[in-house]
């Protein structure tokens, strides 16, 4: 936890593009200052660890716990500083949209418009096989009901004559 870095502004904002996470923080980090609370303060008021504290408010996800425990902590820390707890929690959603698009959606449906053409032929070809693999079970279970009739009737046959 030694490697969490205070980052500047200048230094988190990518190419004008900062993270859902990396604005919470950056808005948790000005309600803090605006309040003149120290991060050992926060910390222990609200028992996280400053560690977590800090790479919350810089951004630096691969230091949080999992995304239900950001939450968690971020709704702790916005109602202790009275900040508005809804809209911050509303930001931090805008991360769940961008990592749920793993396929780009031009793609996909290209995939579905190809396999249309095929649906008959699927159809067609699993009846086909249907049937075909039926004839073989109909036979064995006719020979099977037969069988033991013939056996039977053979039996007595044998019983009269002696």
């Amino acid at each position: 936890m030694e490697h969490i870095e205070n980052l500047s502004e200048n230094q988190l904002d990518y190419e004008g593009k900062k993270t859902p996470l990396q604005k919470v923080g950056a808005f948790l980090r000005e309600g803090r200052q605006a309040r003149s609370i120290s991060i050992e303060e926060l910390s222990s008021s609200l028992r996280i660890g400053k560690e977590q504290l800090e790479a919350l408010e810089n951004g630096q996800e691969d230091f949080l716990p999992e995304e239900v425990f950001i939450k968690a902590m971020v709704r702790r820390i916005s109602d202790k500083l009275g900040l508005e707890t809804n809209f911050i929690l509303q930001e931090l959603k805008g991360r769940e949209i961008k990592t749920k698009n793993l396929y780009d959606n031009k793609y996909i449906e290209t995939q579905k418009s190809d396999l249309k053409p095929l649906i008959p032929w699927m159809i067609i070809t699993s009846g086909v096989l249907g049937l075909f693999c039926s004839i073989p079970v109909i036979n064995y279970f006719q020979n099977f009901i037969s069988s033991p009739i013939q056996d039977s009737s053979m039996s007595l046959k044998i019983i009269d004559q002696k």
